[in-house]
């Protein structure tokens, strides 16, 4: 994908800065907008789907006690000077898995140790209830996700450079040790007065 930064002009002394965002450019030539100061929802996206496709091509799930693999993702680690939302990230991630058909996502282990969803849970509880199977162990699952995401700002006279380095980890719940890891960086580049900056 390439990626081009837009500059703030300034129109006249009187004037207010007009200034066109900075984009992304897609495959077709489209622009994105996008954040300089904190990822955005293109650097999401680009961020798991990478990480998603080369868990995917090491094989690690096709090594699975049990088809699909049943997977706990845990909270994933903001490590940068932004403050947003990691849930978006996670979603993304989660979706991507999901729809390779090799991973089940349980709910018995969510965001914070709390179920992703209540309701299912609910719902799971009471058949076991019904069923007898009240105070069964729950449904653990094979493998746990973790995620961080850093940062590393420099400049050099008016340029300012910021990158965003994503991190994964898969973990084998049975023996506890680490079968895949992923790293994705996005590096965005611009002037002091670009949008963002």
């Amino acid at each position: 994908m390439k990626r081009t930064i837009a500059l703030c002009s300034l129109a006249s002394l009187s004037a207010l800065v007009a200034c066109t965002p900075a984009t992304y450019k897609d495959s077709r030539g489209n622009d994105l907008v996008v954040s300089l100061d904190q990822p955005n929802i293109q650097d999401f996206n680009q961020a798991a789907d990478k990480m998603v496709q080369s868990m995917m091509v090491s094989g690690v799930l096709e090594r699975a006690p049990r088809k699909p693999a049943v997977m706990g993702i845990s909270r994933i680690v903001n490590d940068t000077s932004s403050q947003f939302d990691t849930d978006q990230l996670t979603k993304k991630i989660r979706v991507a898995l999901l729809n390779t058909g090799k991973i089940e996502v349980t709910n018995t282990i969510g965001l914070g140790g709390a179920p992703e969803d209540p309701m299912a849970k609910g719902v799971q509880d009471m058949k076991d209830f019904e069923s007898g199977n009240a105070n069964k162990a729950p449904d653990l699952p094979d493998y746990t996700l973790t995620a961080k995401i850093l940062e590393n700002r420099a400049s050099a006279g008016d340029t300012r450079q910021v990158s965003y380095i994503f991190q994964m980890s898969l973990t084998d719940t049975r023996s506890g040790r680490g079968v895949w890891e992923g790293e994705e960086t996005i590096t965005k580049q611009g002037q002091k007065n670009t949008v963002g900056f």
